[in-house]
């Protein structure tokens, strides 16, 4: 769902872009308090897993795809404010380094996937997890949390294009297809949300933020793997996602993509593609850096090395989150809810448990 350049006219992202910049500015405040040794380096793969995961489109309908948002994900397993912050570093990476998503729209899909989607994730999760069961229920309630948070992003969207979108669509047409194609696309997310939650509990329940928040942390005996042993295993996945995967993903435009292509067909011309009819993709441009060497997941154009721009995309996610966590952590012993809840929390269980 990562909106190009032009769809959304400048009075109105440059407004949202003041938004987006508050929302991450509260986030990186209040996740200091969020940010121990066990939560820091979680914060970073949970920034390269979204990348990865978010490079495999799945199909929902004939001609159209989705992919993971991460919302609900990143807030379940990170808190809801790191949470923003690793949507939110995907984003610039995907926007700078491979030309997905429009530098003016950056903005936008920064409000909301990171905003907007981490925070209904969040709130669902939040207010589903006690009513769940406590064996098994956590794989549920990440379910209809990503869908939630899926469907919301989706429709912050169609708030945009109320204020501000560009001619080829009406509001309403616009909105009842954003809502058909994401619902879908929520009920992918949901279960690739659901496995990566429920694995991650079974490997290592006391990194999971809303067991932590709701204390429904398991018992340090139920601990499978150590700590270096499951972030080598994480970064891993990631790599093997990135690097594999990507080369079955489908190829057909996602559900943004496709609703701003409806009325429009695609012509062939010259060797490129031309929208002829009349639809709201029209009004997009080229992405100012479409030139670079990583642009559309590929080395210097060649789509054989999909997998490697992958890979490099991982690495570029984890360290730009990496770098933002250092700076976040810098602050942190003046934070006075960091300091009180430091010395308990940067306690691994097998500390606790001796």
């Amino acid at each position: 769902m990562h909106m190009s350049d032009g769809i959304i006219d400048a009075p109105t992202s440059v407004m949202f872009t003041v938004v987006a910049v508050a929302g991450l500015g509260i986030a990186a405040w209040r996740a200091r308090a969020e940010l121990d040794e066990r939560a820091a380096p979680m914060a970073g793969l949970v920034a390269a897993f979204i990348f990865a995961v978010q490079m495999v489109n799945f199909p929902i309908l004939p001609g159209v795809s989705g992919h993971l948002l991460g919302g609900a994900l990143a807030a379940i397993l990170v808190g809801p404010y790191v949470g923003a912050l690793c949507v939110a570093i995907v984003l610039v990476v995907q926007a700078l380094l491979f030309a997905d998503g429009g530098l003016t729209a950056l903005g936008t899909n920064i409000t909301n996937m990171a905003l907007v989607g981490v925070a209904a994730g969040y709130f669902v999760a939040r207010r589903l997890l006690p009513l769940a069961p406590r064996q098994g229920g956590i794989g549920v309630v990440a379910f209809v949390a990503a869908l939630a948070g899926t469907v919301l992003a989706a429709m912050g969207f169609v708030v945009e294009y109320a204020i501000g979108g560009a001619a080829g669509s009406t509001v309403g047409a616009v909105a009842w297809y954003m809502l058909v194609t994401h619902t879908l696309i929520g009920v992918g997310e949901g279960i690739i949300t659901a496995i990566t939650v429920v694995a991650v509990v079974n490997a290592r329940p006391d990194l999971v933020y809303l067991l932590r928040a709701t204390d429904r942390t398991a018992a340090p005996s139920r601990v499978a793997l150590s700590m270096n042993g499951f972030l080598f295993g994480f970064a891993a996945v990631a790599v093997l996602v990135a690097g594999l995967l990507s080369y079955v993903a489908s190829s057909q435009p996602d559900g943004l993509d496709a609703t701003t292509q409806r009325g429009c067909t695609i012509v062939e011309v010259d060797g490129a593609e031309e929208l002829h009819g009349e639809c709201i993709a029209q009004n997009t441009g080229d992405h100012a850096l479409a030139d670079s060497p990583l642009a559309d997941y590929t080395i210097g154009g060649d789509d054989r090395l999909t997998g490697v721009a992958g890979v490099v995309g991982v690495a570029a996610a984890f360290a730009a989150l990496f770098a933002v966590v250092r700076i976040i952590r810098a602050g942190r012993s003046n934070h006075p809810e960091a300091a009180r809840v430091s010395e308990n929390r940067d306690r691994s269980p097998e500390q606790e448990s001796t």
